[in-house]
């Protein structure tokens, strides 16, 4: 898949196939790129004028890795296929796609004995939904080895089978089900993420012709909105900010007169989150700004995320209206929480199931070089100049670092090596130069 030469041109493709080759030009458009330097640049403007004296970090753009990419649009191809399921049921060609790809997912993790977790999800997809044993399936699917994502489609499957069905006691399952893993499970226990089926989306797309018309045209569904991304990270709020935001001024009052420095931390978390709910309700809402930049929201995208191991942030996805095909991700998070999700921190990525970030293997310096380049996201940094803001790329090193941040640590064996790696790709470019 990392060949775009016109030998495949005549190969027929399946839709992953397509998708990535078509999404991997995408990322090599000067013109998107430069789109989404300009769109990002005009909002950490726009945020620096709204809220004067708040303190940020440099703020960082990201393009997508292809293998970060491919893995999305796998991911996309499960959640269609699953939905499409749970609704109406799919063919067998579609049930030997979602299962191939479920059977990748759990390749993944070496922990997991293969044949015994496969089995009752073969049987999911496959037997009649009264020969499934439920009690086994749940004992051997809802581990800690496999992702949420995967428990969630799997778990719609299994609701929208049961629900389109004649079982014996169905109701009762279906219960029960909710109870353990639907929104029941979250109100009992207060943490959303406990909604594992969040069943509530199908039944939201029962009633949406057009949601469901999306999720049939896979071409269309298997796009990933976030090729293109960046954020920007809170450290401080000022005590005398200006704001008609009545919540927001009780809690910076609060912390102004509290001596206790947790207070004081707690309530700058507070007041973080109180402006990013606040100046994202702005972005999603404000015409004249959307008009202006010429971009529109991407339906459902402007999200509010918490989750139980700290992460809080906020997501919202644009997409440009001249060219639909730009889009960008802009995320919003405080400085602590950008901390838990470096390195080992409790929200990091590499903590995800098959998420792990380490260095390839490789047997020599050129090879370990394109498997980084397969690997690793391609960085950026909007940095102040003066009254401007410019946006500056990071090398190859510096995109290695970023990446296995809190993994290759200083004077580390890794870090020797990749420190020698790229002083010698330096050298050899400068001889190539001179030539």
């Amino acid at each position: 898949m990392n060949n775009f030469g016109e030998e495949h041109c005549n190969i027929e493709k399946d839709a992953i196939e397509e998708s990535f080759i078509n999404q991997m030009c995408l990322k090599k458009d000067k013109e998107y790129e430069d789109w989404a330097d300009n769109i990002g640049t005009r909002i950490i403007e726009y945020f620096l004028n709204k809220y004067k004296g708040i303190t940020i970090e440099m703020p960082k753009a990201r393009e997508k890795s292809p293998k970060s990419l491919l893995g999305k649009i796998k991911n996309l191809q499960i959640e269609r296929l699953s939905k499409l399921y749970a609704l109406e049921g799919i063919e067998d060609k579609d049930k030997q796609k979602l299962y191939k790809l479920i059977k990748e997912r759990i390749y993944e993790n070496e922990e997991l004995n293969i044949i015994y977790t496969l089995a009752p999800i073969k049987s999911l997809l496959y037997d009649e939904i009264e020969k499934l044993n439920i009690k086994e399936f749940e004992e051997r699917i809802m581990v800690d080895g496999i992702s949420n994502s995967t428990k969630t489609a799997l778990l719609r499957i299994l609701v929208g089978r049961i629900e389109n069905s004649n079982i014996l006691e169905k109701e009762k399952i279906l219960q029960e089900l909710d109870e353990k893993y639907g929104e029941k499970a979250a109100d009992k226990s207060g943490i959303i993420e406990d909604d594992i089926i969040r069943y509530s989306s199908i039944e939201a797309l029962k009633e949406n012709e057009l949601k469901i018309g999306r999720l049939k045209d896979e071409m269309s569904f298997l796009k990933a909105n976030d090729l293109r991304g960046m954020k920007f990270v809170v450290v401080n709020v000022p005590d005398d900010l200006e704001t008609e935001n009545k919540k927001l001024k009780e809690i910076l009052k609060i912390r102004k007169e509290t001596k206790d420095i947790k207070k004081k931390c707690a309530c700058t978390e507070l007041a973080i989150i109180e402006i990013g709910k606040e100046f994202y309700q702005d972005l999603a809402t404000n015409k004249e700004l959307l008009e202006k930049l010429n971009i529109e929201v991407i339906p459902d995208s402007n999200k509010h995320k918490k989750k139980s191991n700290g992460y809080e942030a906020e997501h919202i996805k644009f997409y440009n209206r001249t060219n639909p095909q730009y889009t960008l991700e802009v995320q919003y998070k405080s400085e602590l929480v950008e901390t838990i999700c470096r390195g080992e921190g409790t929200a990091s990525h590499q903590n995800r199931p098959g998420k792990k970030r380490v260095l390839p293997h490789a047997n020599n310096n050129i090879e370990l070089i394109r498997k980084l380049a397969y690997t690793l996201p391609k960085y950026k940094i909007f940095r102040r100049d003066g009254n401007k803001i410019k946006v500056q790329k990071f090398d190859m090193l510096r995109n290695v670092m970023g990446y296995y941040q809190g993994q290759i640590l200083p004077k580390s064996e890794e870090y020797e090596k990749i420190m020698k790696i790229f002083n010698y790709d330096k050298e050899e470019k400068n001889v190539s130069d001179e030539r």
